[in-house]
């Protein structure tokens, strides 16, 4: 009986204990809300020690309530940022993008091995236009074979480019080594208003003044240049800008031991910007005026002008006669004694080729423009001047194309039609020096192709053919 009544005792404490935890744990719900509400997560162990406490957390931590770590977040990678400054105040600032390099990049550092890297940077820049060419000069290969060195004996003696055989001899931007005299009425000045190279030229003294006065006399500037005993002759050439050389009002011309050697109707005119004159100047002492003149004619009224009178010169230059140069004890200049360049005016190759009768040029190579030429050019410096000959023949029909030869720029004679064999041709050429130029071309007078086609079908084959040039010079 005592054990049974033992057992009562015990059976009723753990029941006691047992509602005890029930009444616990139901007030723990109470208190998270949970009550009534399903469990969607896994069972959690009992945390509750055997005296209905909560064991402490913080064991092991010397009583303090431990760290908690932030679950790991995804955050943006830092870009490439400069600091500048420091402390609460610094500021991390981006820096602007690198410009594309327009020169070769520098080199950067490899720190690992200490050394320069070359870093090679592409930059597609569009390419500026491309101007239109005004001389396409002929290629290696095709001036040999024009020249005859590929074997085919031509006679013309062509080449890349002509060199300039003349020297400076006064640019008027110091004191001159030469023996001017420039007079005292009216006298030529040295002057910084113009120059065709450099700062300085020479001016005339013809003023404004001088050309509102009225009284029928001319008004002489002379500027005189007196060659030495061994000077060797040669051509004097100059430039020269002038307001108005318009005749009767002014004039310019330039005299060799008093005679006129580059007279007024060669340089009448209103010339756009400097243009290039010379004269032919013997061995030994001679002496070489420039005259301006003012009223040349000394009439009492002159025609009304609007021009602003005035003249300068500028690059004064000398350079030997061709026939000295070549040491040609003969007065005649053939193929083989004449150096010529053979050019394009244009983007198409189209130059003079040789051919069994001489050279010929085509208009057909023209394939891609509405104009052009082909040029044969070369330099003439003549001690008494002399006579151009050649021969050619044309199958033209202007104004589709045509031949024409220039002095110094200047059409002197042109050829075209329908010739059955080759003509014997002249061209009186002056002393001094002459840029003599044959060319072949297409429409010169650059109509538009509507009213070429308009013109009708053309009959002729469109080419000219060239021979037996010469040049034979004057003897005195």
């Amino acid at each position: 009986d005592k054990k049974d009544k033992d057992n009562n005792k015990k059976d009723k404490k753990d029941k006691k204990d047992k509602d005890k935890k029930d009444k616990d744990k139901l007030n723990k719900n109470k208190n998270d809300g949970k009550v009534g509400k399903p469990d969607k997560g896994k069972d959690k162990p009992n945390e509750n020690n055997g005296n209905g406490k909560k064991p402490n957390k913080n064991k092991g931590n010397n009583g303090k309530k431990p760290n908690k770590k932030k679950p790991n977040k995804i955050e943006e990678p830092k870009s490439n940022s400069i600091s500048f400054g420091g402390g609460s105040n610094s500021q991390n600032l981006r820096p602007d993008p690198t410009p594309r390099p327009t020169r070769r990049p520098k080199a950067a550092k490899n720190d690992s091995a200490n050394d320069v890297v070359v870093v090679s940077v592409s930059v597609n820049k569009p390419a500026d236009p491309t101007p239109r060419p005004t001389r396409r000069p002929l290629p290696a290969n095709d001036v040999d074979a024009l020249s005859g060195n590929s074997g085919e004996s031509s006679g013309w003696n062509f080449v890349k480019s002509l060199v300039d055989t003349s020297s400076q001899l006064d640019g008027f931007e110091r004191t001159s080594k030469l023996v001017w005299d420039i007079g005292t009425t009216d006298p030529w000045r040295l002057s910084n208003t113009f120059s065709y190279e450099g700062s300085k030229s020479l001016q005339s003294g013809i003023n404004l003044a001088r050309y509102d006065l009225a009284g029928g006399e001319p008004v002489f500037s002379n500027a005189t240049l007196t060659t030495p005993k061994k000077f060797e002759g040669g051509v004097l050439s100059f430039m020269i800008l002038a307001g108005q050389l318009e005749l009767p009002n002014e004039a310019f011309f330039v005299s060799v031991d008093g005679e006129v050697e580059l007279p007024p109707s060669l340089t009448n005119g209103n010339p756009d910007g400097w243009v290039e004159y010379s004269v032919a100047v013997p061995e030994g002492k001679h002496k070489v005026t420039w005259s301006h003149v003012y009223n040349p004619f000394g009439m009492k009224s002159l025609p009304l002008s609007t021009s602003v009178v005035g003249l300068w010169m500028d690059d004064l230059r000398y350079a030997p006669f061709t026939s000295d140069r070549l040491d040609n004890t003969a007065n005649i200049l053939g193929l083989s004694d004449l150096k010529m360049t053979n050019s394009a005016d244009g983007v198409d190759s189209a130059v003079w080729k040789v051919d069994s009768t001489g050279v010929v040029a085509s208009t057909s190579d023209f394939n891609n423009e509405n104009d052009g030429s082909a040029d044969i050019q070369f330099v003439l410096n003549s001690r008494f001047g002399g006579t151009l000959k050649y021969k050619v023949k044309a199958d033209t029909t202007a104004p589709h194309d045509d031949f024409a030869i220039l002095l110094n720029g200047d059409v002197r004679d042109a050829v075209f039609g329908e010739m059955v064999s080759f003509e014997h041709r002249e061209l009186v050429v002056p002393p001094g020096k002459h840029v003599v130029t044959l060319r072949h071309r297409k429409n010169p007078g650059r109509f538009s192709s509507g009213l070429l086609n308009s013109l009708g079908e053309v009959g002729t084959m469109g080419k000219t053919w060239l021979g037996d040039l010469s040049f034979v010079e004057n003897v005195y």
